[in-house]
């Protein structure tokens, strides 16, 4: 069964080493492993529980108190970073230490997108390991205090502090917005399918902050100011925003166009072959939709794969919407610079930008480096800097030079190679200046535009007399229409 009983020392508070607080879910399909690591843990004093696969431990992280998720990362049925992702649903503030006896690179980047603490090879060194998970204590007693903290400052726990993320599926918000399935959560809340029913059942998106972090005043100004900053932008590659709600008993939200589609990180993951004009084209309508938000002031900092959605039009496919300005920054608000302080790292590390891997502060040239990480991936299938975990990625991002496009893939054009690395070159002047100056040397890659009376619309940011990112009609016969 691999539901093993709980076993602790006489103080389960503290480990004999001077450990955390610690109640750890022990995952593994092996029993030998799980013995193993079992009396390890034991004999360092925490109180273990044992799974023998992802389904099991999904079942346990619903209805047992843990501090800590170890698990094996590849396993039959749900591998290790699909169960980070299912437990970082049910309890965003619950760390996941992944293990792993053949590190797959791109199960460790996605295991640092989806917020593992650490990616362990094995055999992995006694001290090495029972360091790492005295770490990973640590960081949950600092996010339970910083819970407690914000419960303390609101002077009364309401409906928003211990609402289930899964029990809001049903509920009607702000007395109009009636929420469906879960569509995906992050790391300020999640994104549910909705219909707004005082208009007739108009179909909308739910971005619905995280009940754990829903009464600090900080975050609520960020969210706030996500749905602000998003819906004054009004451009056709940005997704738009139609209301913010921040009622008095229910969780704060914002409602937004629900796209039907998937991001281009599910396309990359689907193995989608991309060739240099599909990713032109796509690139070209990133470029636009920045080109936008950073004439509004505003620096994404959190661009990937999984925050550019394609969606479809009639004939049409690849239409570009770019999600979660949740970490962006206002270039010209002091107040902003309060909530984004340098020193402090904010985005996914595989996309970061040499200053912001440094924790310096971030500019459009930032987000222009990210368009080039996401060309690279699209065309190779990983990103330009992977490695077993955080730090060792953003080591790289600073010290290493990305992989030569070209030797990856000796078919394309050396000069769309030689694009793509000015956009990621670690020196701020060395790279493209402007979106537009980007997709400006894009453009000879970007298929033929349609003729004008197949456009559904236009950009005003003109590259040249034939080609308008993001122009978001573009025939397509050949290409897929629709992505589910």
């Amino acid at each position: 069964m691999g539901l093993g009983h709980a076993e602790q020392d006489e103080d389960p508070a503290r480990g004999r080493g001077g450990g955390s607080v610690g109640r750890v879910l022990f995952v593994d399909d092996s029993d030998e492993v799980r013995k193993s690591f079992r009396r390890m843990l034991v004999s360092a004093g925490y109180s273990v529980r044992e799974a023998s696969n992802g389904i099991e431990a999904t079942a346990l992280v619903g209805t047992e108190e843990l501090d800590l998720v170890i698990s094996d990362v590849h396993m039959p049925d749900m591998d290790g970073v699909e169960l980070l992702k299912r437990v970082h649903e049910t309890d965003p503030d619950l760390p996941v230490l992944l293990l792993s006896g053949d590190p797959d690179l791109q199960s460790a980047m996605r295991a640092v997108e989806y917020g593992a603490v650490e990616y362990l090879e094995k055999p992995v060194e006694l001290e090495k390991f029972q360091a790492s998970v005295r770490r990973a204590l640590d960081v949950r007693r600092q996010r339970l205090e910083a819970r407690e903290a914000v419960a303390l400052r609101s002077g009364r726990q309401t409906q928003r502090a211990t609402m289930d993320t899964n029990a809001l599926e049903g509920a009607l918000l702000a007395g109009r917005y009636r929420v469906g399935a879960l569509l995906g959560s992050g790391g300020m809340g999640s994104v549910y399918e909705g219909t707004r029913e005082d208009l007739g059942g108009t179909p909308v998106a739910l971005k619905v902050l995280h009940p754990g972090i829903s009464q600090d005043v900080d975050v609520l100004r960020r969210f706030r100011r996500e749905a602000h900053v998003v819906g004054a932008i009004n451009h056709p590659n940005i997704v738009r925003v139609l209301d913010f709600q921040m009622p008095t008993d229910e969780p704060a939200f914002i409602v937004m166009e629900r796209l039907e589609g998937a991001s281009l990180g599910d396309a990359i993951r689907r193995a989608r072959q991309f060739s240099v004009d599909d990713i032109a084209w796509i690139a070209v309508q990133v470029l636009a939709g920045l080109a936008a938000a950073h004439g509004a002031n505003v620096i994404h900092r959190d661009l990937k794969p999984d925050n550019v959605f394609l969606t479809a039009l009639p004939q049409v496919a690849d239409v570009v919407k770019l999600l979660d300005f949740g970490v962006a920054k206002l270039t010209e608000s002091p107040w902003d610079e309060r909530l984004t302080q340098t020193g402090v790292v904010m985005g996914t590390p595989a996309y970061m930008a040499p200053e912001q891997a440094r924790g310096e502060s971030a500019d459009a040239r930032s987000d222009l480096y990210a368009v080039g990480c996401l060309i690279f991936e699209a065309l190779t299938g990983r990103p330009p800097f992977v490695a077993a975990n955080y730090n060792a990625v953003m080591f790289q991002i600073n010290q290493s030079t990305p992989p030569s496009l070209d030797e990856l893939r000796p078919d394309l054009d050396p000069q769309f190679c030689a694009v793509v690395k000015q956009s990621m070159e670690k020196e701020l002047d060395a790279r493209f200046q402007t979106a537009r100056i980007f997709a400006e040397a894009l453009a000879p890659w970007v298929a033929h535009a349609p003729a004008s009376g197949e456009r559904c619309t236009e950009s005003s940011l003109a590259v040249n007399s034939t080609i308008r990112p993001p122009v978001a009609a573009r025939p397509t016969p050949n290409r897929r229409t629709k992505a589910h």
